[in-house]
């Protein structure tokens, strides 16, 4: 009888590894075409409107992205973390929650107007800021339906989605350009993108999961919202850190400074997307251990923790030691000033990298509200930080808070998870051979960074993870317990 538990244990973990690793295959496809839409729409859009216009156009994408916050509160995660333990939910969640998201769409259109309003921007910048909220409030409504995906691990429909964002961001960033527009076009492209992506979902929940009926349970809303608002407060705290530096740029430093600090940001916005994926497979896994397997959720964030790891660390010593060299490569000369803050920013990517997975675990182990309490101590941080750092040392200054943010943040999400699971030795222990080995890689990278890109990155990358299996960074178990997962697939 001992034997066959095991042998169930052993099965349950190889189908989710296979779950995961096929998830994995789906979503990665999806950034990594978003990924490539994203740079190249990026680069035509700033080199385009220049560095004041790309200023203006990023300073509304960060004020919309705390304002639009109100438009989700919190209610597509929490809809992920509680459908992934009980799929039976799912209908009752999307038709409740579609209701109570216009009434929240509504309260977003008006607190942005009175907010930008206040604030005394230009009617250019005004104007611009209403139509990226519009395109906020349709992604906040994609959003809800890409949580069901996730919840029933179907990644394959939201990673279409995604690319079906970017194509139309790219196709319609290259008509602008072509007919010679003017800014407002470019805010109507992400509307246009958006609008046709929520449909998209809407029409994939209708026709693969579920008819949303709209109902008006108001104790479930009620559950709903208290449940919620600690994930609300959570992305309010940390779009705070990781956007209000562009706002208080924008009102301390001017326009074509935000241009520069944003072309950075966007390199890093880029890169984000990779933790951001595998966390969205993960987190509905990590749910529903929780419940069912306290052994397997230790096993699962201490794999997850290391692997994710294992890439932030040679991103961030590559791009330091290339920031030049890629910022003349995406946006020319004009944007060169922008790759000392992506010399400090690319530090707040690799912290922000390892913070995913513990955020994650404390969401799935109902720790919300200790999250969100850490969190809220980062916002006050980076705020006092960015208006010590921004009048003397301008977007440098707001690079340098942003890390100093994630690092305390890090540390906080780390010590609390320590208290319930022993795992500072054998993560110290990924950090440190990780180092090692992208110290190796970075020498490579320097000797020969005159060399062109696409040659560089992919040779740095395989001497980086040669040196990473010679220091046992890579553990022969991991390997092969995935390879015992590939070989069972059709099992």
């Amino acid at each position: 009888m001992l034997v066959s538990v095991k042998n169930y244990k052993m099965v349950r973990v190889l189908n989710t590894i296979k779950a995961i690793a096929k998830n994995t295959i789906f979503i990665f496809i999806g950034q990594i075409i978003n990924i490539l839409l994203t740079y190249f729409y990026t680069i035509y859009t700033a080199r385009y409107l220049g560095a004041a216009g790309f200023g203006i156009l990023s300073f509304a994408i960060a004020f919309t992205g705390i304002s639009g916050l109100l438009a989700d509160l919190g209610l597509s995660l929490l809809t992920t973390r509680e459908v992934s333990r009980n799929n039976l939910l799912a209908g009752r969640y999307v038709g409740n929650i579609l209701i109570i998201k216009s009434i929240l769409s509504v309260i977003t259109l008006g607190f942005t107007a009175i907010a930008i309003n206040l604030l005394g921007y230009s009617f250019k910048t005004c104007l611009i800021v209403y139509l990226i909220t519009f395109s906020t409030i349709f992604n906040s409504f994609t959003g809800l339906f890409n949580s069901v995906f996730q919840a029933f691990q179907k990644m394959e429909y939201m990673s279409l989605g995604i690319i079906l964002n970017s194509l139309l961001i790219f196709t319609g960033t290259a008509f602008v350009i072509y007919q010679n527009l003017g800014i407002f076009s470019f805010a109507f492209v992400y509307l246009f993108a958006s609008t046709v992506t929520f449909v998209y979902s809407l029409c994939t929940i209708i026709w693969r999961f579920l008819i949303p009926k709209l109902e008006l349970d108001l104790p479930l809303w009620k559950n709903l919202l208290k449940e919620s608002i600690p994930f609300c407060m959570t992305g309010v705290f940390i779009a705070i850190y990781f956007r209000m530096d562009i706002i208080i740029l924008s009102m301390m430093k001017g326009e074509e400074i935000v241009g520069w600090y944003a072309a950075s940001y966007r390199v890093i916005d880029g890169l984000s997307v990779i933790p951001s994926a595998f966390m969205s497979i993960i987190f509905p896994v990590f749910s529903k251990y929780y419940i069912d397997s306290k052994k397997s959720l230790e096993l699962a964030f201490e794999k997850s923790l290391a692997f994710i790891t294992i890439i932030a660390i040679p991103i961030g010593v590559g791009t330091m030691i290339l920031s030049n060299e890629i910022i003349l490569f995406i946006y020319g000369n004009m944007y060169l000033p922008s790759a000392s803050a992506l010399r400090i920013l690319i530090w707040a990517s690799v912290l922000g990298f390892i913070n995913l997975t513990p955020a994650t675990l404390l969401i799935s182990i109902n720790k919300q509200r200790t999250l969100m309490i850490f969190t809220f101590i980062g916002a006050i941080l980076n705020l006092v930080l960015n208006y010590l750092l921004i009048p003397s040392f301008s977007y440098e200054g707001a690079a340098v808070a942003t890390v100093i943010t994630e690092l305390v943040i890090g540390l906080l999400m780390l010590y609390e998870i320590q208290k319930i699971q022993n795992l500072l030795n054998s993560f110290l222990a990924i950090v440190f051979r990780s180092l090692i080995s992208a110290i190796f890689m970075g020498i490579f990278v320097f000797t020969f960074k005159n060399y062109t890109l696409f040659l560089l990155l992919p040779s740095a990358s395989i001497i980086y993870f040669i040196s990473l299996f010679v220091v046992n960074g890579i553990r022969k178990d991991d390997l092969n317990m995935l390879n015992q997962a590939w070989k069972d697939r059709n099992g």
